[in-house]
This record gives C-alpha cells, structure tokens and sequence, in this order.
C-alpha cells in the first residue's frame, strides 16, 4: 500500500490512500476509530475503510444493459464476482490536486473502453473539521455522446455493541440468488429502522432502501447524503463492521425498465454530477 496521505482538525485524523482506488484509509476522532482501520499490507480498496462508487454504483447484472438503443456488455472487473461491481474508480490510481492539513482533492480519469465505452474525469473533495469529515464526488463526461451515470460512496463502520442503525425510507429492494433486486418490500422488512434496529447477527444483509431520507445513524455517528435517494446496507454476519451507502441510484439501475426511477442520471458531453457525503460522530 502506499504512502498515506495525513489530514487534521483538532481531534480528528483522516488517512487517504490516492493510489488504492482513491480510497479512506482511516477517520478517527478523538483517537477512537470511526471507519474499520486499512490494514498496512492492504492490497485492494475492498480492505479499505471507504471507496468512491463511479461512475456506476453497486453492480450491473451480467454486466449488460442497453442505453440509447444500443447493447453493451461490460467484463466481469473483479475476480470472484459475476457481476461488474462499484463502478471503475475504485480501481484506478488517483492523483493528489490539491493538498492542505484539513482538506485535499484527488482526481482520476478514464478513456473509453470495453470496462466502460465513455469517457469521463472525477474528483473527490475532502474537508475534515473536528468530529466531521465531508466527502464531496463529481464526475464529468468527457465523452462526444450521453453517458449513463451514477456515483456513491462505500464506507465500512465499526460495529459496536449497542449501537443501533437508524433511517427512514419508503421501502426496499429483494435480492434473488444473484443478488440482482427484483421485487420491493416495505422499509420495515429487515427490522424496523425508522425506530432503531440492528441488522439480524447470523444473515447476510445486502439490500437497498429506496426513498431514502437522506440521512442515517449508526450508533453515535451520523451518514448524511441529502441528494443520495438511496442508501445500500451491507452487513454480513461475523464480521467487525457494516457498509451504510448513500447512492445515487439503486443496483442495476441500468438494467431497469425506468432508469430514471431507478436513480440513473444521463449527462451529456461536458455535463458534471456530484453526491455529497458527510459522516459525523455527536459528542
């Protein structure tokens, strides 16, 4: 893994790691971990504490879809997984715009090709004040045609005793095998967030919530994505943390019959899309 890069604000610490998919190495205030810590030796931005979803989120069935009356079929992009998974960025080397003790820019790039047939640049903006960390992702196409889009942010919470996870949506997505969405259910159907749950102990729980509020609480820490509209939830059983993603659009928003109900934003050439992120811990 490469050298980190080091942001501060009083009490808190952020670690960013450009070259590992432009990814979250560590946030902690008060010098308690919020985000499950990056091992050392960490060689994929899967063993990260978060990664930017672009310019795609979560995955694409076979990796096919058709948009603007054409058929593609993208390459499976991670060995183990049938689908194309979180978009290219997390796979890419990203570059160090611009650097301060309590904020940084990071961008990266992508020329069109068969893991994605447009063009496009991103930049990730971080700004650390003292128990708050904003993380704001853009994506230009950089394309002479329509892009499809969608962008997210995949960060991994320490799971803490107690804690209960707390949101409110207007319902959620039912995976099959694959897990592939195909059938809503009511918010509720996992346990009744609105009012504070914990994710069942020994099932995997990997759905998302549609209608999402923006905004949810994972204990004393704060996820907040007012224009997100979705939040995916991912907590597998006997691990030490849990993913609460704010994205754009749902899985397979490319494989959907209204890709616009789906989340999935079209830009056109030059056209930028940004998603904010904040994650604050209430002292």
């Amino acid at each position: 893994m490469s050298k980190p890069l080091m942001l501060k604000a009083s009490g808190s610490e952020v670690t960013l790691l450009p070259r590992l998919g432009g990814s979250i190495g560590s946030f902690t205030v008060d010098g308690r971990a919020v985000m499950r810590p990056t091992p050392a030796d960490a060689q994929s931005p899967l063993d990260a504490a978060c990664f930017p979803l672009v310019p795609y989120a979560n995955r694409i069935a076979d990796g096919r879809f058709t948009f603007a009356g054409r058929d593609y079929a993208l390459p499976v992009n991670v060995d183990g997984f049938e689908h194309p998974l979180h978009g290219l960025g997390w796979l890419k080397q990203w570059t160090v715009a611009e650097q301060s003790e309590d904020s940084a820019v990071l961008t990266c790039a992508h020329a069109a090709d068969s893991d994605w047939p447009w063009t496009w640049a991103a930049a990730q903006r971080f700004d650390l004040t003292d128990g708050a960390l904003r993380v704001v992702l853009e994506v230009t196409n950089r394309s002479g045609e329509a892009m499809p889009c969608g962008v997210g942010q995949h960060p991994y919470f320490v799971r803490e005793d107690g804690a209960k996870l707390t949101f409110t949506a207007s319902g959620v997505w039912l995976s099959d095998a694959r897990m592939i969405p195909v059938e809503t259910a009511p918010a509720n159907a996992f346990g009744d967030f609105a009012q504070g749950s914990v994710p069942l102990p020994d099932t995997l729980t990997d759905n998302c919530w549609f209608g999402w509020d923006g905004r949810a609480t994972w204990g004393d820490v704060e996820v907040s994505s007012t224009k997100a509209g979705f939040v995916h939830v991912y907590a597998p059983p006997g691990e030490d943390f849990l993913c609460i993603e704010p994205t754009s659009q749902m899985p397979d928003a490319l494989s959907q019959p209204d890709f616009a109900a789906a989340g999935g934003t079209v830009l056109e050439p030059g056209e930028t899309m940004a998603l904010a992120m904040e994650i604050r811990v209430r002292r």
